[in-house]
């Protein structure tokens, strides 16, 4: 019999935070009406709520609430060191959401933002008007890279509004990462061959102990494999590799209960990389969290934090040894680095 006197799990977005310029904005108004039984407090800019003072990050971590603005200045930055760009001439990321609706334990955004609410900005407009000009030659941009834009694509409808963009200009190519099994809104859409879905694998036993909030690894095998069936270009990351010591047994398992369920021919490439934060993150990171992801003793070198190089190496090796026995070397791509 369930335990009436435990307390209901909390509910997403009780309280809506809008800018008053935003207000009469089409998606703030989708939004308002998605969410009519919450509260709406006006604002005048974002960072009275998303910037104030003594806020305590896993509190809110646990009751959400969403602030709608106004971006202003880039939505557009050059790709980090942290990242794959994939050889193109071109590698952006964009910012149209801060926050993320998972809470990973690892995740260097909890020592980037003050606060676990999500801000979501309404002008996605003013990011193609940002991205038009260097779209001359080949362009690649991460829309997911500081959120998971496809967990609240229901919300947001910003992955359908890049897709369309992208069906305009023949240099842009698109790199949707997620760990998501929310791929209903791509069901009507006709996949794009210059899109890319990126899927973040980990063993279960991880996702119970860092990751979270997320669907557990058989819904996202199962997303992957819709969205292959559907037609979309899918690529495979187990990135970022957490080193535990059942790392040995949990990782190479990964890999075959991923190519048990998916075709490796028909996805992409299989990425691979361990944990890296900066430094300066996760500083922050260990005053949020007692995870031991946060107080591992890892190599510092350039800002970066990493693990020791013997231990990155064997992460690698293995991991590699156990991927090309499905894939050709050649479609997978590794993070380590460099010396």
């Amino acid at each position: 019999m369930k335990n009436s006197s435990q307390p209901s799990p909390p509910k997403l977005f009780s309280h809506l935070y809008i800018e008053r310029d935003v207000v009469d904005h089409p998606q703030s108004q989708m939004i308002r009406r998605k969410f009519a039984d919450s509260q709406v407090i006006l604002i005048d800019h974002y960072k009275e709520v998303f910037n104030r003072p003594s806020q305590s990050f896993a509190a809110q971590s646990h009751s959400k609430k969403l602030i709608l603005a106004r971006r202003e200045g880039k939505f557009l930055h050059e790709g980090s060191q942290y990242s794959d760009g994939f050889d193109y001439q071109q590698f952006f990321y964009a910012s149209s959401v801060m926050g993320c609706l998972y809470d990973c334990d690892y995740c260097y955004l909890q020592g980037l933002y003050p606060s676990a609410n999500t801000v979501l900005f309404v002008n996605l407009e003013d990011a193609f008007e940002q991205l038009r000009p260097y779209l001359g030659k080949a362009t690649l941009v991460a829309t997911s890279y500081d959120t998971d834009t496809l967990a609240i694509e229901s919300l947001t409808h910003q992955t359908s509004m890049w897709l369309d963009f992208a069906d305009q200009y023949e240099n842009l190519y698109l790199e949707i990462r997620t760990k998501s099994a929310n791929i209903k809104s791509l069901r009507s859409i006709f996949p794009n061959p210059r899109v890319t879905l990126a899927w973040t694998l980990s063993p279960q036993e991880i996702v119970d102990r860092y990751e979270h909030a997320t669907p557990s690894l058989e819904k996202r095998l199962g997303a992957v494999a819709e969205a292959i069936t559907l037609g979309w270009k899918v690529r495979l990351c187990i990135d970022p590799v957490i080193y535990t010591e059942k790392f040995a047994i949990l990782y190479p398992e990964l890999i075959e209960q991923i190519f048990r369920t998916i075709d490796p021919e028909a996805i992409e490439h299989l990425t691979l990389g361990s944990f890296r934060m900066s430094q300066t993150h996760l500083r922050s990171l260990k005053k949020l969290r007692r995870s031991d992801v946060a107080f591992y003793p890892y190599i510092v070198r350039d800002e970066m934090a990493t693990y020791p190089e013997a231990i990155e190496t064997h992460i690698l090796e293995t991991l590699l040894a156990k991927a090309t026995q499905y894939l050709p070397k050649e479609r997978i791509r590794t993070w380590q680095r460099q010396s």
